[in-house]
């Protein structure tokens, strides 16, 4: 089976390179090509153009910011769409709106290409390792023809329902994920004003009802847990900037539903605070940090 990859940024580089060591014959495209080089020395060709990537391959990933950028790259002149093979696949590992997802699966579909969304979580950590969780919106049968590629990328496939679930399960997931971070930062803002040994404290929580992915993982405290991204200069990870991008979808989604998401705004907005303090690149769990040059 023929892959292609069209946008290798943090987590799109290191999930095509996973691809190539499974051996899958693998063309590429990223609008800066230089970004292409450590997956070309795997034995990837790199392509001229989205659309050369797709004429290259059964199955095409698309690992992209937003919603917008999706669709010029499935659509533009010498896009994906211009290139892909009737009953060729498109899966979009992109984080977007459901809504625009729907969307593109329609266009595929008039063009006689399979579309699948297949957002991820796990982070540059899971994409490097090839243990990401997929959440898959699309045809099942569809699935199974790119599972085998999938598979490559990650650990846990998930298939959700049609196109528009997944992205809808993915935003959930990070209206979850930003709670938890959110909570940890006030707590550990606390127990350092109380004196409390943060090591200590995180001991406690891990066999207690405050266990969650960000205690075990994403301490803000420089030195509770070494691979954490507070104890290695706040590197993602997962950036501020991407958690502040799907909480506005989330409130998008939510208004789309008539649904009041007050928690996932207040987080929002902190996510926002962050990135103003001048920290959108960095590790969403920086916002420990920040909580502590506020005073009431």
């Amino acid at each position: 089976m023929r892959v292609a990859f069209v946008g290798l940024g943090a987590m799109g580089l290191p999930m095509a390179q996973n691809i190539a060591r499974a051996g899958f014959p693998l063309t590429v495209w990223n609008r800066t090509a230089a970004t292409a080089r450590p997956v070309a020395e795997l034995g990837a060709a790199v392509a001229a153009s989205p659309k050369e990537a797709a004429e290259a391959a059964d199955v095409t990933l698309l690992c992209l910011p937003s919603s917008p950028e999706v669709g010029e790259i499935l659509e533009r002149a010498d896009g994906v769409l211009a290139g892909a093979a009737r009953g060729s696949i498109v899966v979009d590992c992109s984080t977007i709106d459901p809504q625009a997802s729907r969307g593109f699966a329609a266009r595929c579909a008039e063009r006689g290409v399979d579309f699948l969304e297949a957002p991820l979580s796990g982070g540059t950590i899971g994409a490097t390792n090839g243990t990401l969780t997929l959440m898959i919106g699309g045809d099942a049968a569809v699935l199974e023809r790119a599972r085998p590629v999938l598979q490559a990328v990650g650990k846990n496939l998930f298939h959700v329902g049609g196109a528009g679930a997944g992205q809808t399960v993915k935003l959930c997931n990070q209206m979850i994920f930003a709670a938890q971070m959110v909570a940890v930062a006030e707590a550990y803002t606390l127990l350092g004003d109380s004196g409390i040994d943060p090591k200590l404290a995180t001991e406690i929580f891990s066999v207690s009802t405050a266990d969650c992915t960000a205690v075990r993982g994403r301490v803000p405290v420089a030195g509770v847990q070494p691979n954490a991204p507070a104890s290695n200069d706040w590197k993602p990870g997962f950036a501020t900037e991407w958690m502040a991008k799907d909480l506005h979808l989330v409130e998008e989604l939510a208004r789309s539903l008539t649904r009041f998401v007050p928690q996932a705004a207040l987080n929002h907005q902190m996510m926002r605070l962050t990135m103003e303090a001048g920290h959108a690149k960095r590790d969403l769990s920086i916002v420990g940090d920040v909580l502590k040059s506020f005073k009431t």
